[in-house]
Formats: C-alpha cells, structure tokens, sequence
C-alpha cells in the first residue's frame, strides 16, 4: 500500500507500508543493491536508548537522575519546545554516561548477550535471502549503545551508522535523510531499498528506489524505569 508524505510543504513519492509477512517479497529488489534498516524496534525489538538507561546500576540512582531531568526538562531550554525530541535523548544519555561512567563498560559487557535476546531474526533471514550488495543499518540511536548490540550478530554483520554521543543532537536535527545523503553516494540512494517502523522517516523512504515501512508486533519502547 502506498503512502503519500508531505515534507517541507513538498508531496513525497510513495513508499510502501507493508505487513512482516509482505516484506521478505518486497525485499527481493534490494538484490545487488545498498540495503539501509532501521535499528531501534526494526532490526533490534527494543529500543537501544532506554534499554542502555534502564540497564544503569544503581538503578535508584540513575532513575533519580533522569526524574530531576524529566522534572527540569533542560532540552525545552536548549532547543525549544519544536526540538525536544532532538535532545531529550542526548541530554538523558549524556547525564548518565557523565554522572555514571561505569555505565558505558558494564554496557559493553551486557549488551552482547542483550543483542541476540532481542534480534529481530525474521527480518534478520529476510536481509540475507535478498541478497543485497552492501548492507548499512543507519539510526537515530547512538552508535556506543547499539555496536555492542550488534557484537554477536552472525556473519556478515551489518555496518553501523549512527550518531556519536557528543553530538547526537546534530545528528537528530539533521535527520536520517540528511545523514544519509552525506555518507551514501546519489546513484546507491537511488537504487536503495530502506526498511524502518518509523513513519517519521518518510523524507528517506521517499528518497530511495524502494521504501519500505514494516511495523514488527513483537517490537516494544519501554521508557526505561517506568512503571508498567
């Protein structure tokens, strides 16, 4: 099913919106071609960010400290209310990578065994079956969290691109399809097939030869240390 996407005031082309069971079908153009897939509730059926936060130890400590964020919301003062979610998340991970920084190698040990517990392995078969010329996973999420995600992946893993901590507020207000275009040469985009859960990346679903937009039901955000 197509799906049509206004950005900056423009009509997007279409892009497809696809069930788990359509996509592995849809894929098969991705043959000999760039294959760009999402990270955070696409290829991995968590998210990275609040998975890394809720893994802090000791957990009281670290769930006082992003409360007084929550409380202070320091990112409307930086970027406004329009860019929260630029920032929300890099002021959160940077306080607990600052005020905690055992976090990041406890992390590093944890997050192998973390990466296969929640792989998404269907979507997983499905990049290997179509067969693609090269395969980037390109995210929003923060490439200290989610490189240790991907240490037991099976060969051939995937590269990564994704924001560096110090400036993931720049990546965010880039965007993936700004990203993108700096790190992939015009023709590979052209002939790209892109595979996110993210409607919020139209502009690059738009952009490549075929878009694709899967929403996995056994993905889940759980924000970290809140109360289910």
């Amino acid at each position: 099913m197509g799906t049509e996407e206004v950005h900056d005031g423009v009509q997007l082309p279409n892009y497809k919106t696809l069930t788990p069971e359509q996509l592995p079908e849809a894929m098969a153009e991705a043959e000999g071609n760039l294959l760009i897939v999402d990270f955070d509730e696409t290829l991995w059926l968590r998210n990275s960010t609040e998975v890394f936060l809720a893994r802090a130890r000791p957990a009281p400590m670290a769930a006082l400290i992003l409360r007084i964020l929550d409380i202070g919301r320091p990112w409307r003062i930086i970027g406004g209310r329009r860019r929260v979610q630029d920032y929300r998340d890099w002021i959160r991970v940077l306080a607990i990578v600052i005020l905690m920084p055992w976090t990041l190698r406890r992390w590093s040990r944890i997050a192998p065994d973390l990466g296969r517990t929640f792989a998404n392995t269907a979507l997983e078969g499905a990049m290997v079956a179509s067969q693609p010329a090269r395969v980037v996973i390109v995210s929003n999420g923060y490439k200290a969290l989610i490189a240790p995600l991907l240490e037991h992946y099976p060969d051939p893993r995937p590269e990564l691109v994704a924001a560096r901590l110090l400036t993931g507020w720049r990546w965010r207000r880039a965007g993936k399809l700004a990203n993108s275009e700096a790190v992939f040469e015009a023709p590979d985009l052209d002939a790209a097939t892109v595979v996110t859960d993210h409607d919020s990346d139209a502009p690059l679903l738009a952009r490549v030869g075929n878009g694709l937009l899967c929403v996995w039901p056994d993905a889940r955000y759980e924000p970290a240390f809140k109360k289910r």
